[in-house]
């Protein structure tokens, strides 16, 4: 045992000054990397999740085992042919792609992107035009990764016209039909300039409300705000559907919904003016329960209407059981964030808020908000037969 360590140290010790500098140098670096990697990936970009941060550290780990066993392998074999070595570069490679394109999107986005302010901080959106200078970089990035690794590898051949960019052309054109609709619709929404991170939308056909999380060249992740979960959609996909985005309102005087109540039909009978008198006196009271209720709404914190823009009702149906009226309301905009419990606040619970207060009011004008049942009974009542059991003694 002890001659196999003298051996080995006496193997190390052929390695020059130069070498060990070199080693040493990489060593330090990559030391360095590992230990800042948190600062220096939020200094780059302050919205760098932490599983980038991890799968760079994750990196940094995997090239100091390969850079530690290269070393290893020089010093006991002379014969070593330096394929750790050549592993530990293809990883420095990617490392330093991927840190590339983390700065080149975080300055793209500065540069061609929108700053907008979401829960109350200042961030740079995504738009059409930094999309498309992240897809030219990305591209760039790519094929200089697929270059180094053939010039690490020594595989130059692959560079001929039959060779390694021939098979990826080759490949993205029989492919194109799976990711180039998805690219081209996230650049179309992108240069609407209509749908954008932290938006609140609607797709057609369903009854939930998403808010936009992040909108990348393949899909969008979206937050489920009823149900709270992520919910992610391919481009293409997104696109098929009617979006109403509720973000972005025609005109000041906010988010317009609809609340529908049945009242039942009011009891008028008398001469043709007792008739309408009473008509009048049950409008009176739809009136007066309405306007109670943007009253009390008006003075409640937790309902986020717009105060300056009253309440419309009007008779929208007149059903066979009730009259059907209809309160339309105006909600404020929708504050800009991503956090769904503040936004069901917002949304749901406003109209949650307005239908109860809608109750107290009709309990105050004595209005019965129940779908009343009709029954018709046609001819005369059915006779019920009596069968006498008559016992002999």
């Amino acid at each position: 045992m002890l001659a196999l360590l003298y051996n080995f140290t006496s193997q190390l010790e052929l390695l020059t000054q130069g070498q060990w500098l070199t080693h040493g140098a990489i060593f330090a670096l990559n030391l360095a990397l590992f230990i800042f990697a948190h600062p220096l990936l939020k200094l780059i970009d302050r919205s760098v999740g932490p599983s980038r941060i991890r799968m760079f550290q994750a990196l940094n780990i995997t090239f100091l085992i390969l850079h530690l066993i290269d070393i290893l392998l020089i010093s006991a074999n002379s014969n070593y042919q330096d394929l750790f070595s050549k592993l530990s570069y293809s990883l420095a490679v990617i490392y330093v792609a991927m840190l590339i394109h983390t700065l080149t999107s975080a300055l793209t986005k500065k540069r061609f992107g929108r700053e907008k302010t979401v829960d109350e901080q200042s961030v740079f959106v995504e738009t059409y035009s930094s999309r498309l200078v992240s897809l030219i970089i990305l591209v760039i990035i790519w094929l200089s990764i697929i270059y180094a690794l053939i010039k690490i590898w020594g595989a130059d051949s692959l560079l001929e016209t039959t060779g390694i960019y021939g098979i990826i052309a080759a490949f993205l054109a029989f492919t194109s039909s799976i990711w180039a609709p998805d690219i081209l619709s996230g650049l179309i929404v992108l240069n609407s300039d209509t749908i954008e991170d932290g938006d609140v939308v609607v797709l057609d056909g369903e009854d939930k409300e998403y808010v936009i999380s992040r909108i990348t060249l393949i899909y969008i992740v979206l937050y489920d705000i009823r149900h709270n979960n992520r919910t992610i959609i391919r481009n293409s996909k997104f696109m098929d559907h009617r979006i109403d985005n509720i973000s972005r309102v025609a005109s000041s005087s906010g988010i317009r919904q609809a609340i529908k109540y049945n009242i039942g039909y009011p009891e008028v009978s008398g001469d043709k003016t007792t008739r309408l008198a009473k008509l009048a006196s049950f409008k009176d009271s739809i009136d007066d329960l309405f306007t109670q209720t943007y009253e009390n709404c008006k003075n409640n914190e937790d309902i986020m209407i717009n105060a300056s823009k009253p309440f419309e009702w009007a008779l929208t149906n007149t059903g066979d059981y009730a009259l059907e009226y209809t309160l339309w309301v105006y909600l404020k905009r929708v504050p800009s964030t991503k956090i769904t419990s503040r936004l069901r606040k917002h949304l749901m619970g406003s109209l949650f808020k307005i239908n109860e207060t809608v109750y107290e009011a009709a309990v105050a004008e004595n209005i019965d908000l129940s779908t009343p049942e009709l029954r018709m009974q046609v001819g005369p009542p059915p006779v019920k037969a009596v069968i006498l059991n008559n016992k002999s003694s």
